[in-house]
């Protein structure tokens, strides 16, 4: 007898954990491991989607084993491997299991549908029924889903199941089966010859057909890709068709008809610089050593290069190599980069893909054929064929976090999956994550410094909003930035204005001093709320009411820090109405960005206002002044992670908008503050000195590792008595752990936008450990169960 170990698609904690279910014979040969099943379950016998982590010849269940009762998948779905990480998730984030299988069966969902056969026999149907079954089963058709019944005639359905002339059977149907995908042929797009001398000879052609036409010089392209480029390539494309220009062709799955001859004689070997040849040698020599390597980037094509040349290596020894990038965005602006050196080996995963698109390009990574894939986090849970190279770029970005139950960073999916798999795990940025950092310090990960680091910032001057104020300019910018800006647009040189605040600041200060009201236990600033008029800290819970006088130089100019972007551009319009204000900030779509990138650098804007898109999708030239116009609501947001934030962002900021004739400005109220001096400094060391010494007085990750439970729902007061009933638990349940953990008792962080009212729980612990052991027994109890309230877990984020 043969027994699977299951765990089941439900969403109750308390029983996550494998069941025992008996293999029918008949179906021993075909179940494995990693395959998805229905099975029964609970008294009532319910049907549940459950999956398969391991079979094993005996059990320790006493009791009557219920048998499998059908398969779902006809292959594993997930490997061995895979299957190993997917449980480490669920324990090391605290995540139901589906929760974290999710991301691996992505492109593979299955659907619990009801179908409808015909029963054998014969019957006195009415007009009605008669109809509906000449009209739902044509010819010989047997089967019948119940969506593809139109809503108005599901009352004639119940009645023929009713009579039994039509009998009810669920099934769980894969949405886009890989192995149905296997004779399904993509559409792809082929560059002709004409098409390549209508580029090289300049034929008048609109901006979006010549970028479509150039974006197919190294590869043929499928729609998925192209999407990427315009959400309505097929209206550029169409006449770009009718020229023949271009071609359209349905693809096989197993290659491009076009490209397979082409890019076996075009695909390009990388070629080094004699520099880059002794970072990469130094590169191959660490690896040895260490799985994971940090490259400090100063120069971003020499970064390109190394990545391309390891991937090359990977290539040449049968294995394949993932690249993990931020966004979609920046997927894309990368990918020519990469089919001109790997060719149709390339694969691009993200999430503008159709289902179906994504179930090929699942099919094609599991089947081999695609060896280079890059796209964003979600790409590396693909099934790779032996996985030799992760690469993850920006590693400080935060989109590398996860939004979802199981919230993590990639970064440490990618060493984990590292440690199953024996690959090489490369993470790259020109500004480190203080985590990272941390692990090169304690020799965890080796580190190559890629470029020489230019400093272009000697030119950044910090300005003091206090003298401004006591001088008279109670003004949103200083009378200095007034000026550079006025210099700049008669030399018609552009201003940069960076604003990282789309609303109001949640803290106070001292308008006479800039002292800022912090906690005396944790060191982050106090958070204000409205409801009471007081300050609190969302760690420890220290409360305080809004002082009248500020407890520093006892004025009583204690106000609200902070404006928004409307409002400096009204007051730029006042002080400089001739100039044209351009305004970036959001989710800008790919039109809007190029749109506003050709209004620049055809210097149609002289002023332009922006968030952290700046920095992101937006290039600079002719620059003549670069300004933070207002750091200190970043360095005061009540997060412990905040000086880090405001040293990443603001650094690259001023790198993205400066060069050497550039005059940079930082206006602050706090102009002693060690982040904006190492800013002005481009001193990354100096700035990690003294934030890791913080961390460590204070006892914050990477120190120590601490954990965030969120309990909300919209009725406040069962909330608070939620929050404080599992605080009471998780201290009672921490005294057999000894010492070394604090838990802070709850405190109200706010509203969601749904209008749920959250408090939060801060546990800190030296030993991960801890922590792990401890949520199976707070389940175990009931006491998550019991509460009316909904709780999420944050780890170290």
């Amino acid at each position: 007898m043969k027994i699977a170990e299951v765990f089941l698609n439900q969403t109750n904690k308390r029983i996550d954990h494998p069941y025992d279910y008996r293999i029918p014979q008949q179906l021993e040969s075909v179940i494995e491991a990693g395959i998805r099943v229905v099975v029964q379950f609970g008294i009532g016998n319910r049907r549940v989607e459950g999956f398969i982590i391991s079979i094993k010849e005996t059990t320790n269940f006493t009791g009557r084993i219920k048998e499998i009762t059908e398969i779902i998948d006809s292959q594993p779905i997930l490997n061995k491997e895979q299957i190993e990480l997917c449980l480490w998730m669920k324990t090391t984030y605290c995540s139901l299991f589906y929760e974290a299988l999710s991301y691996f069966t992505m492109s593979i969902q299955v659907k619990d549908e009801t179908y409808y056969y015909k029963n054998l026999g014969s019957f006195d149907l009415n007009l009605k029924e008669n109809w509906f079954l000449e009209h739902y089963y044509p010819k010989d058709q047997k089967t019948l889903r119940q969506k593809k019944v139109k809503p108005e005639d599901r009352v004639i359905l119940v009645e023929l199941v009713e009579r039994k002339i039509l009998a009810a059977k669920k099934r769980w149907r894969i949405l886009s089966d890989p192995t149905a995908a296997e004779t399904v042929g993509e559409i792809s797009y082929h560059l002709t010859d004409l098409g390549r001398e209508a580029i090289d000879s300049n034929k008048r052609m609109g901006k979006k057909q010549l970028e479509l036409l150039k974006s197919l010089q190294n590869n043929d392209m499928m729609a998925a890709d192209l999407k990427m480029l315009s959400a309505q390539f097929k209206k550029s494309l169409n006449p770009l068709i009718l020229k023949n220009y271009v071609i359209e062709y349905e693809a096989s799955p197993h290659q491009n008809a076009y490209n397979s001859s082409r890019f076996e004689k075009q695909r390009r070997s990388v070629v080094l610089t004699a520099h880059e040849q002794l970072n990469y040698k130094r590169y191959l020599e660490l690896t040895k050593a260490k799985s994971g390597v940090f490259f400090h980037v100063f120069d971003g094509t020499s970064k390109y290069r190394l990545f391309f040349k390891a991937i090359e290596d990977q290539l040449k020894s049968g294995k394949s190599a993932v690249v993990i990038f931020p966004e979609v965005n920046m997927t894309f602006s990368r990918m020519e980069m990469f089919y001109k050196y790997f060719g149709d080996l390339v694969g691009v995963f993200h999430g503008q893909l159709t289902p179906k698109e994504r179930t090929d390009l699942y099919r094609r990574v599991r089947d081999g054929e695609l060896k280079v894939v890059i796209g964003v986090r979600t790409a590396l849970f693909l099934p790779y064929q032996n996985l030799g190279l992760i690469i993850i770029d920006d590693d400080h970005d935060p989109s590398h976090i996860s939004i979802s139950t199981p919230r993590f960073h990639i970064a440490d999916i990618a060493k984990k999956v590292s440690a199953l798999m024996g690959a090489t795990y490369l993470i790259a940025d020109d500004t480190p994550r203080v985590a990272t950092w941390y692990q090169i310090e304690k020799n965890e990960i080796a580190k190559i410094q890629i470029g020489v680091e230019q400093k272009l910032r000697q030119a950044i001057e910090i300005v003091d909003m206090q003298k401004e104020m006591h001088q008279g300019n109670m003004g949103i910018l200083s009378r200095t930035l007034v000026k550079y800006l006025t210099t700049s647009l008669l030399h018609k040189r552009m201003g940069v204005l960076f604003i990282n605040n789309k609303g109001y600041a949640n803290s106070v200060l001292c308008r006479n001093c800039g002292h800022v009201e912090k906690c005396p236990q944790c060191g982050v600033a106090l958070k204000y709320f409205n409801q009471d008029h007081s300050l609190h800290c969302h760690y420890c819970g220290y409360k305080k009411a809004v002082p009248i006088k500020c407890p520093k130089c006892n004025s009583e100019k204690i106000r609200h820090m902070g404006f928004g972007l409307d409002q400096l551009e009204e007051y730029l319009s006042k002080v400089l109405p001739d100039a044209r204000i351009g305004i970036v900030q959001g989710a800008m779509n790919r039109t809007e960005i190029k749109k506003m990138n050709r209004a620049i650098s055809d210097g149609e804007i002289d002023i332009l206002i922006g968030t952290q898109v700046i920095i992101k999708h937006f290039n600079f030239t002719n620059v003549g002044v670069a300004a933070a116009v207002l750091i200190d609501r970043d360095l005061n947001q009540g997060n412990y992670q905040a000086s880090e934030t405001v040293y990443q962002t603001y650094s690259r900021f001023f790198v993205k908008a400066m060069d050497g004739t550039t005059k940079g400005l930082i206006q602050t109220h706090e102009p002693e503050n060690e982040t904006i001096y190492s800013i002005k400094n481009e001193n990354f060391q100096e700035f990690y000195r003294g934030e890791i010494r913080y961390r460590q007085l204070m006892k914050y990750p990477p120190i120590v590792n601490m954990v965030s439970f969120s309990v909300f729902q919209k009725n406040e007061k069962e909330a608070e008595n939620d929050a404080f009933s599992l605080y009471v638990a998780i201290k009672n349940e921490l005294k057999m752990f000894g010492d070394g953990h604090t838990v802070y008792k709850p405190v109200r962080v706010g509203a969601t936008k749904g209008g749920n009212i959250t408090y939060q729980i801060v546990l800190k612990t030296l030993k991960a450990e801890v922590f792990q052991n401890l949520m199976p027994k707070i389940i175990k109890l009931g006491i998550i169960e019991a509460l009316k309230s909904k709780v999420s877990v944050h780890i170290d984020l």
